[in-house]
């Protein structure tokens, strides 16, 4: 596993804390609990890419943004809504899963916000962002994002 980030699982729920995602564009595979490293990108499945405030899809895959919804209550994944690829994430403050506070310029992720993805190799996720600071601290590194995320079943 690569130097720079925690990997732990709490039964089915897995979480990822400090995935560096500011001095490159980031790739991670979902069901291995791995990030793939740019090379390998070709010949290594990888579900989503990060990079600063921006998360997209694979372009195999599909996934959307669920508002007013709890990581923890979901047991299933909804059964449309989906969009393919780059464009199925939106950015922006306000637009995805974060809101960007000008004043204090601060990245906050939008209570209530889970995203869900539909890997090319069918099975389901749900994501929530915890934090995009390393340990997440706002005084911590930017683009080091802290998510959980578990399996779930259509």
């Amino acid at each position: 596993m690569p130097v720079g980030y925690a990997f732990s699982q709490t039964n089915t729920v897995k979480k990822v804390e400090n995935l560096n995602a500011a001095d490159k564009i980031t790739y991670f595979n979902l069901e291995n609990g791995a990030e793939v490293s740019e090379a390998d990108t070709a010949k290594t499945g990888w579900d989503l890419a990060f990079q600063h405030t921006v998360i997209v899809l694979r372009s195999t895959a599909e996934g959307q943004i669920i508002s007013d919804a709890s990581f923890d209550k979901i047991t299933t994944a909804p059964t449309t809504g989906y969009q393919k690829g780059k464009t199925a994430l939106p950015w922006g403050s306000g637009k995805g899963w974060y809101t960007y506070n000008m004043d204090n310029h601060v990245v906050a992720p939008i209570a209530g916000k889970v995203i869900f993805i539909h890997t090319a190799a069918g099975k389901y996720y749900k994501l929530v962002v915890d934090s995009y600071y390393k340990d997440g601290s706002a005084d911590g590194a930017s683009a080091n994002y802290t998510f959980r995320y578990s399996a779930v079943n259509l």
